[in-house]
């Protein structure tokens, strides 16, 4: 067990080794992968795994969710705030840091059970002085505002003085390590002391002045003894640093604690002149709780979270420890009180694509949180609803009527994608990415909806749900093109999931999902008309929606051409795909990417059949029941050979989608691709962040993939597993329709109850048989 490589002080806190991402070696090279892989985060405040010694190779952030800023950057982005983080131990002026001496042992581990980082370091210094350091830090759940370290460091080999350093430091960028994106975000506005005993930064955002306060004090004593042995305490500050130094006496094998408590408030909190009393005040109800009495209020939330969230695969340790990650990290990051952010493509975890919440959010992470933590699930999609007017702008500044939502939205609904893609080596060219790719708008009905169908939570579709899809629909409508001709309505220039192909005419998933989203908003107005006139009539007024317009609604929805032959199945992606140069993917690098034929990509990918990612497939894999088998097979199988899966977003798709068609080969194939994308770094940018899209697509690839979840047509629950040969049973718990359920799955057999809800039984679907679980 790894707990046991640590001492009494630590190892009692340490989960089993199942629960446990292990770092056995410092590799100055993994730095920044290892930075998002063991962030931590509460969803309010998120802080990459540096280290407190600092190093060279590192990009230290703390990012708060909804504190964002433009200023001399190319979009509005998460600022990067003042690094609470370093903590530096020197003795006799030598820095005892894994750079600076020789490292005689080394462990990280990421307890996910309890979303804490331990560490272990044993160090030997120039002059032969041997010294141990374990540790701790975790960012609390239990009160949003807090984050701690807690050091236990024994002299091994010798007696004397240990100097302390305690710092915040302000001078940090975003994109440190990109000079031709780099940008200071926060103007530091006071670099003081608390109380005499601590260090506090106070920050604004550039553009809009929003405040930020972080404070931090430290606490020394003998691990025998609480009583303070800090000797000789000296605020200083430099620039923007804020630093605190000390010194303590050790004695050879005896224990010395350190204690450091951080606190952090915004103007997203409370009024900008409270913000300093405030942290002031946090931190000292802090010391008094106390570290460990903290962690354990943290600890017990995460084992409530994760009493609902965890995932059992017996049979397949890999698989099941990775599924575990990538929930560790969607749960950590969501904040069911705060319902004017999102998740980001990267959650909180880094700084690519700015924190922007996408597509991503909705049909990749949000049925997770349907299932798991429908609160949070709402909070999230109230999000939306609160920027449904900037939807309503942005419709209207590109010409079009009812809502169109971002292609990447931040705090306003903006549309924050750039006009232009500037590489690192400089090179410009046009992004039309935010012009074309408007799948989105319905992407978002459609999480909408799917939110409604799953916990039938009519209250939200009164007062919010009903409202965007209609409003998006109405946009769909404007949308279209009439073909006078043909007789049917298009979408012309336009760009599908797959980015690779813009702009295109009738992209299938595009012209699908729009006639879905105007589909669905009518029925939603027809039962509101007839269950809950009142609101129906309330709506209807609000958004001016007339007799006329709905009659227009009905003639676009029946009129909007579906590119689709009955004949062949084979679906054409979009108008001319099936005439570009055609080319399949046959070789795979070592990290089972796919490798595109070399003469693809001197004729120019655009010009050619091969995709970046699921687009007619993603659409099966959202609407699987409008499609027969022979269909979906035919154009797996065709859609397979021609993707690239240069998007994270895709292998989860093409791993369900592989065991719709029977192809559980490629399934696992494509499960263990999505699982492992941060943990294998199979993407080369983890450094970026979480790849967010594909941890949510990981859970649903093991629920709805290989447990075999679904909802019919007629709102009954089906299961019909279908396990890798290694596999023996699956456990999990769901929410549905506000019954808690515990499922254990084996391929032949169904064990299930109901674990809370108002319902004393329930009828589901085992393989085509229907089962009544109980209380």
């Amino acid at each position: 067990m790894i707990k046991d490589r640590f001492s009494e002080n630590i190892k009692h806190l340490i989960s089993d080794d199942n629960w446990l991402i292990i770092q056995n070696k410092y590799v100055p090279k993994d730095n920044l992968i290892y930075e998002t892989n063991f962030a931590l985060t509460n969803g309010y405040m998120c802080t990459r795994a540096s280290y407190e010694e600092e190093t060279k190779i590192s990009l230290p952030c703390t990012y708060i969710a909804g504190v964002y800023d433009k200023s001399e950057a190319f979009m509005r982005e998460l600022a990067n705030t003042p690094n609470w983080l370093p903590l530096k131990l020197y003795v006799e002026r030598n820095l005892l840091g894994i750079e600076d001496c020789e490292i005689l042992e080394f462990l990280r581990v990421l307890d996910m059970k309890k979303s804490t980082l331990f560490k272990k370091l044993k160090l030997r210094d120039a002059n032969g002085r041997e010294t141990l350091i374990e540790g701790y830090r975790f960012i609390s759940k239990n009160n949003l505002h807090r984050a701690a370290i807690k050091f236990f460091i024994t002299p091994l080999n010798y007696s004397g003085v240990i100097e302390m350093e305690n710092i915040i430091d302000g001078a940090i960028l975003n994109f440190k390590d990109f000079p031709r994106f780099r940008v200071k975000h926060l103007k530091t506005l006071e670099v003081s002391n608390l109380n005499n005993k601590g260090c506090y930064i106070e920050t604004s955002t550039k553009d809009h002045n929003l405040h930020i306060g972080t404070g931090s004090v430290v606490k020394v004593y003998k691990n025998s003894d609480t009583q303070n042995i800090i000797k000789n305490r000296r605020y200083s500050s430099f620039g923007e640093v804020s630093l605190e130094f000390m010194d303590f006496d050790v004695k050879e094998n005896e224990t010395i604690v350190i204690d450091k408590f951080a606190s952090i408030y915004t103007e997203r909190d409370i009024p900008s002149t409270d913000i300093k009393l405030n942290v002031e005040k946090e931190l000292s109800d802090f010391i008094i709780t106390g570290i460990d009495q903290e962690l354990k209020n943290h600890i017990k939330i995460y084992e409530n979270m994760w009493y609902v969230a965890n995932v059992e695969i017996e049979g397949d340790n890999l698989i099941d420890k990775a599924l575990k990650f990538n929930i560790f990290h969607l749960m950590s990051t969501s904040n069911k009180f705060d319902e004017h952010v999102s998740l980001g493509a990267k959650l909180l975890h880094g700084e690519e694509y700015g924190g922007h919440a996408y597509w991503d959010t909705e049909i990749f992470m949000l049925p997770f949180f349907i299932f798991t933590d429908p609160e949070t699930a709402k909070a999230l999609l109230k999000y939306r609803y609160n920027l449904l007017d900037s939807a309503r702008e942005n419709a209207k500044l590109n010409g079009y009527k009812g809502a169109k939502y971002p292609w990447e939205s931040a705090d306003d609904g903006t549309e924050q994608c750039p006009d232009w893609t500037i590489e690192p080596d400089g090179s410009c060219y046009r992004c039309y990415v935010a012009k074309y790719e408007h799948h989105v708008t319905a992407d978002i009905a459609f999480g909408i909806y799917n939110y409604y169908k799953l916990t039938n939570d009519i209250d939200f579709i009164l007062k919010y749900g009903a409202e965007i899809l209609l409003e998006t629909a109405r946009f769909w409508v404007s949308r279209c093109t009439y073909n006078k001709v043909l007789d049917r309505y298009e979408i012309l220039a336009v760009t599908g999931p797959d980015e690779w192909h813009e702009p295109v005419d009738n992209n299938f998933y595009t012209n699908y999902m729009a006639k879905w989203n105007i589909k669905k908003a009518l029925e939603i107005l027809n039962m509101l008309k007839e269950n809950y006139f009142s609101a129906y009539m309330n709506l209807t007024n609000k958004i001016s929606l007339i007799k006329d317009e709905l009659a227009n609604w009905e003639n676009v929805h029946h009129k909007l051409y579906i590119p689709f032959s009955e004949n062949s199945k084979l679906i054409e992606q979009f108008e001319g795909y099936f005439k570009l140069k055609d080319f399949t993917i046959n070789q795979y690098d070592k990290n089972n990417m796919p490798i595109i034929p070399k003469e693809a990509l001197s004729y120019g990918i655009h010009n050619t059949s091969i995709n970046k990612q699921a687009d007619v497939i993603m659409l099966m894999f959202l609407l699987e029941e409008d499609f027969d088998e022979k269909s979906k097979k035919i154009n797996y199988d065709y859609y397979e050979k021609r993707t690239s899966q240069r998007s994270s977003l895709s292998p989860s798709v093409f791993s369900i989608m592989g065991l719709k068609v029977g192809n559980n080969s490629m399934a696992y194939k494509y499960l263990k691709r999505s699982a492992l994308v941060d943990l294998n770094n199979n993407q080369g940018n983890t450094r970026e962040g979480i790849h967010a899209a594909s941890a949510g697509g990981t859970w649903q690839s093991v629920i709805l993939g290989f447990a075999g979840m679904s909802i019919n047509k007629n709102g009954i629950l089906c299961f019909n597993p279908s396990f890798p040969d290694n596999w023996t049973k699956i456990k999990f718990k769901i929410y549905y329709r506000g019954q808690l359920l515990e499922i254990a799955l084996e391929e032949t057999e169904i064990k299930t109850k109901i674990l809370k809800g108002n319902l004393d039984k329930l009828n589901i679907n085992f393989k085509g048989h229907n089962v009544i679980i109980t209380k």
